[in-house]
């Protein structure tokens, strides 16, 4: 479009523009060639990715911290694990209801309040009695249950009009990478000059502090809330049918990518040492951080249901060459595969939660996704020591080549239910050329 002439401006008198020379010509604005720089210098969304960032590098920090320091005060690995299995339990239960808090009553009261509180419930556990099993188990469960869902409004922000959504949404998936491999980086970081007490009360202060930072962003203090209309439906987000199935794909890819965590350590540790699982963990992650950069920056042509089922089918292929490893180095190469697919694949996952989601429970409708995730991984780690047990690494491997092809074949039988809303037709007449409204509030 040319620029507005000003009035005083000369007319050829026949109603088109003068010709304009090079000196009068307004140069045009330089946009980022690359959608992840876009984002980053996004004024609006820079700040809450920033102290999302600072919230969430903690996340396995906190887990292995708790593991390491309950072990350090005399106490039994069984212990160790039940204190652990509190601490995420907690959060699975409570999580979805802390995330419909959420969308009812703003992003900003809830990540103060659970800001505040899940550091107090982590230092009381760092400094309760080693003897005091039952107090040390209340605090990691109130913790698990207060901590700040950071993950959940920063990814409905980015499902918000107006945001770039696929591009936001993958680097939530890079980040994801960036987490499970900055979060034991940090705790080794922090064990130079402390011990794991004070790595788990340095990651509690962190995701307090990254909370609270985001809870002051403009773009957390604008979301829009939806209206509530009579009493709120029980079931919540879980009413949507689509959602529904989604999380029955989520949960059955959880439990096949659970396998890993038991059958890969003890792949490398057959084939080398132990010393090089935390290389090969590693290089999983390189490829996923690989990943979730390429598919950001693409453009897809095809619907986002169907790049999903495809990439499932895939991931099905990735884990077969996982399968066919014969030592530590294939066992990389298929790795990085592996994460170069699932990264897209973690994304387009992010896309369909906010396309399924109902209006005024996106927030719920992603915790959901995270809590069926984890829950999986968690069955997909115990089916897999069991067939590890009695039949070697390539039980859990090859479970969990069958398990990303059930989930594959299910997302292709649900494509249609996973399909974007048809656009309504415009009608004829004057009102079909006028420009649509901007839209006043979010899906949330």
């Amino acid at each position: 479009m040319s620029p507005t002439p000003s009035v005083d401006s000369p007319s050829t008198g026949d109603g088109a523009e003068p010709p304009q020379t090079p000196e009068d010509r307004v140069p045009e604005p330089r946009t980022a060639k690359n959608p992840f720089v876009a984002v980053v210098h996004d004024k609006v969304m820079r700040a809450p990715l920033f102290w999302s960032a600072v919230g969430r590098l903690p996340l396995y920090l906190i887990s292995v911290s708790m593991v390491v320091f309950t072990a350090s005060r005399g106490l039994s690995y069984f212990s160790a694990g039940l204190l652990l299995s509190g601490y995420s339990l907690g959060g699975a239960a409570l999580a979805p209801f802390v995330a419909r808090a959420v969308d009812r009553y703003g992003q900003p009261p809830v990540l103060l309040i659970t800001g505040a509180v899940y550091p107090v419930a982590l230092i009381g556990f760092v400094a309760a009695d080693p003897e005091a099993v039952a107090l040390q188990l209340v605090c990691v469960v109130v913790a698990g249950a207060a901590m700040p869902p950071i993950s959940g409004c920063i990814r409905s922000l980015w499902s918000a009009p107006g945001n770039t959504e696929r591009v936001g949404l993958s680097l939530e998936a890079v980040l994801g990478e960036v987490f499970v491999i900055g979060g034991p980086l940090l705790f080794s970081l922090v064990l130079i000059w402390g011990g794991a007490g004070s790595a788990l009360v340095v990651g509690a202060v962190l995701t307090s502090v990254g909370a609270i930072g985001f809870a002051a962003t403009r773009a957390s203090r604008d979301r829009k809330v939806a209206p509530v209309t009579g009493k709120r439906d029980p079931l919540g987000a879980l009413r949507s049918p689509a959602l529904v199935r989604l999380l029955v794909l989520l949960l059955v890819a959880g439990c096949a990518t659970g396998a890993y965590s038991v059958a890969v350590p003890a792949f490398v540790e057959t084939h080398g040492s132990a010393g090089d699982i935390g290389m090969v963990f590693g290089v999983w992650g390189v490829g996923g951080i690989l990943g979730g950069i390429w598919y950001g920056s693409r453009t897809l042509r095809r619907p986002s249901e169907t790049v999903f089922a495809w990439g499932l089918l895939a991931l099905a292929g990735a884990s077969a060459l996982v399968l066919a490893a014969w030592d530590n180095w294939s066992m990389g190469v298929a790795l990085v595969v592996l994460g170069l697919l699932q990264s897209p694949v973690t994304a387009l996952s992010y896309e369909l939660i906010s396309r399924t989601a109902r209006e005024g429970y996106v927030t719920e409708a992603y915790t959901w996704a995270i809590t069926v995730s984890v829950g999986g991984s968690a069955i997909g780690s115990q089916l897999g020591g069991l067939g590890l047990g009695a039949y070697g690494t390539s039980a859990p491997f090859l479970g969990a080549v069958v398990g990303m092809l059930v989930v594959a074949a299910l997302a292709f039988g649900a494509r249609r239910l996973f399909a974007a809303p048809a656009e309504p037709e415009a009608s004829a007449g004057p009102a079909a050329t006028a420009e649509p409204a901007a839209a006043v509030t979010s899906p949330a």
